[in-house]
């Protein structure tokens, strides 16, 4: 097939195009705020940490050797997220990197933390993309000299397996026909069409949605922008998809995946590989979509609007956002298409001060006996197994009350591991040490 065939001629190159989602327009909501706080806080530790000799090894003491002079008690459990998080993210900016964003790690170190609740932003950057693509396609619409009459409601129905739009309303066939072509027109079918997938989700809870027809929107998508082809125009059989001339399309659709995921770890394209040929295999044998082949939205006077769906993000259909934020006690936000505006303060994040004061301090002097003690016994320990363990290596030691067991990690070579975890589980020495500590792991450098 001749992949122009398939292709909406361009008559010209239009002078405005449909973006759909930018860095430039994409959502900034209360967590990129916080992004910012937590990105100032790590800076000032990070200048604390890079006036110790080996950084490195004052942030690994710090988190994991209770002997340490600065060792942070944080949360008082060793193996915590918590603990984990501040300790990576020490390490990433160290290294020249940005921080994760935790607002349990901003509000123990003291700092007044807004409540993020995850799904609410997610339905908060539906609504901005909404607002964004409104203006977006009245702005085309504008420029190729389109004007729908007030109170018209249109149907863009997006094709399932080549992205094309079809209008579907009472209006002029003219009119409807000079409104497909502009929606038809370079990459404006492309980037409507998964606007509209985007919103008919699982997210919004849409009856359009399901999880086949998300998979066979996804392979049909490849096919198509690899190939040129229609999945109807091909043969289903021996596992895979045919060309009237019996070229197996899954070979050429697996050559455009390659040359897609060249960036990726070996890993990943792999991967990508695969989940390709499950899905061609899959739907060569079950059959695709005759009916149901497509996803609706509505157009009317300017506003692009959900159907068939519980959680609607268009112009008038939206208020529930506000209602969700108050019941879950979370700021509420004004939406546009260029920002956020506070409209009233939920609950701050909090923490029981006495947990803030364990959190931001260090190690007492009176703890410090026993904890030399077993540093002590773990340095005689590893003196006498005389195994093959690379210098350098940092080991982290759990304890676990139940079943009284120790735990040895980051040793690369499993059978060593085995050895070192064997060995020092017949200690009773250390058992009954560990045992009577609050604290459940240690640090060990080789």
């Amino acid at each position: 097939m001749d992949i122009t065939r398939t292709t909406t001629p361009n008559a010209g190159s239009p002078s405005y195009q449909l973006e759909g989602r930018t860095a430039q327009n994409s959502y900034k909501g209360p967590s990129v705020e916080l992004k910012d706080k937590i990105d100032k806080m790590y800076e000032e530790i990070n200048r604390k940490n890079k006036s110790f000799a080996d950084p490195e090894d004052h942030i690994r003491r710090k988190y994991f050797d209770p002997t340490y002079l600065h060792y942070q008690v944080l949360d008082g459990n060793l193996s915590s997220g918590n603990r984990m998080d501040a300790y990576i993210n020490e390490m990433k900016v160290l290294k020249g990197g940005k921080p994760n964003v935790s607002v349990i790690d901003y509000a123990y170190r003291g700092y007044e933390a807004p409540r993020i609740h995850g799904e609410i932003e997610s339905f908060r950057r539906a609504i901005h993309d909404r607002l964004n693509m409104d203006f977006q396609v009245s702005k085309l619409f504008e420029e190729n000299g389109i004007r729908i009459p007030n109170g018209v409601s249109l149907t863009f129905r997006s094709d399932l397996y080549t992205k094309r739009i079809t209008v579907l309303g009472k209006i002029d066939d003219n009119l409807k026909q000079k409104i497909e072509t502009v929606l038809n027109q370079g990459k404006n079918a492309d980037v409507l069409s998964l606007h509209i997938v985007q919103s008919a989700s699982s997210l919004g809870k849409s009856e359009q949605y399901s999880l086949e027809k998300s998979r066979l929107w996804n392979l049909a998508n490849k096919i198509y922008r690899y190939t040129g082809y229609d999945m109807r125009d091909l043969e289903a059989r021996d596992g895979s998809f045919f060309t009237k001339d019996g070229e197996n399309i899954l070979e050429k659709v697996a050559e455009g995946v390659k040359n897609a995921t060249k960036g990726n770890t070996p890993t990943e394209q792999r991967a990508a590989l695969g989940l390709l040929r499950s899905d061609v295999k899959y739907f060569s044998e079950k059959g695709i979509y005759k009916e149901n082949a497509f996803t609706d939205i509505e157009f009317k006077d300017g506003h692009l609007l959900d159907v068939r769906q519980k959680y609607k993000y268009g112009v008038g259909q939206n208020g529930w956002i506000h209602d969700m934020a108050k019941e879950k006690g979370v700021d509420d936000y004004e939406l546009s298409k260029d920002g956020i505006k506070l409209l009233s303060k939920g609950e701050p994040f909090t923490v029981p001060s006495g947990k803030i004061a364990a959190y931001q301090k260090t190690q007492k002097e009176d703890d410090l006996p026993l904890h030399r003690v077993i540093k002590k016994a773990l340095d005689e320990f590893f003196d006498k197994i005389k195994l093959d363990i690379p210098m350098g290596t940092n080991l982290k030691i759990f304890y676990d009350k139940m079943p009284h067991k120790l735990f040895v990690y980051g040793i690369h070579s499993s059978v060593i591991s085995d050895m070192v975890n064997s060995s020092i589980n017949q200690n009773k020495e250390f058992l009954d040490l560990f045992s009577k500590l609050s604290m459940v792991n240690f640090s060990k450098k080789i």
